[in-house]
């Protein structure tokens, strides 16, 4: 049994097979495998009929071909109220702290002047 490797009209792989010793091998297809030096795989490997090897991308360009860049989603008109009322209750929490220091401290003044105080 032996392992071939096919490709397209355009000599981009497709996929592969394992096929009979004594199969012969599709003209769409070769036993060399498509992989690099190190036998790592190739980005979008291509048939090269006049050299009998893959031709790869590399890394770059296959990840310029093929990155989708990221799209930020609008939010709704309901997200953007909520971010708008929420940024308000907490501006409001804020200021009810800082009253809240303001009203202790008069009311420690009006308890010192009724003792007689300061």
């Amino acid at each position: 049994m032996k392992q071939v490797y096919f490709y397209d009209k355009n000599k981009k792989f497709i996929s592969y097979d394992v096929i009979d010793d004594a199969a012969e091998i599709p003209a769409n297809a070769t036993t060399v495998e498509p992989v690099d030096s190190n036998g790592v795989g190739l980005y979008d490997p291509t048939w090269n009929e006049s050299t009998h090897s893959w031709d790869s991308l590399t890394e770059e360009e296959w990840k310029k071909k093929y990155t989708v860049p990221e799209i930020k989603p609008e939010p709704t008109q309901d997200q953007q109220m909520l971010a708008t009322l929420t940024k308000q209750v907490m501006q409001l929490q804020v200021a009810n702290v800082q009253q809240q220091k303001v009203n202790a401290s008069l009311t420690k003044q009006l308890m010192d002047l009724a003792k007689g105080g300061n």
